[in-house]
């Protein structure tokens, strides 16, 4: 669970700062903050994806909705790397 929220805190750290570059506009300092988020951005979504593979892996039973919720975490996780590291 930590992993998770660490990752989800990482992506919107990142977010809000080049959101907030786009309202405050540039300045000396815009690529040192770009590059920052971009890491933050970077690390939350290797967490994110991290968390959700892991969980998926976790996860016992043989249950029916055991077995969708691991195919849901799985595609989550690989719908995270799609979108954060394209």
């Amino acid at each position: 669970m930590t992993l998770l929220v660490f990752g989800l805190l990482s992506l919107l750290t990142g977010v809000v700062a080049i959101s907030t570059l786009a309202v405050a506009g540039g300045g000396g300092g815009a690529t040192s903050i770009i590059m920052a988020a971009t890491v933050l951005i970077g690390i939350g979504g290797f967490f994110v994806t991290l968390a959700l593979f892991l969980g998926a892996y976790a996860a016992t039973g043989d249950s029916w909705t055991t077995t969708v919720w691991r195919i849901a975490q799985l595609l989550a996780a690989v719908l995270v790397l799609i979108f954060v590291f394209r």
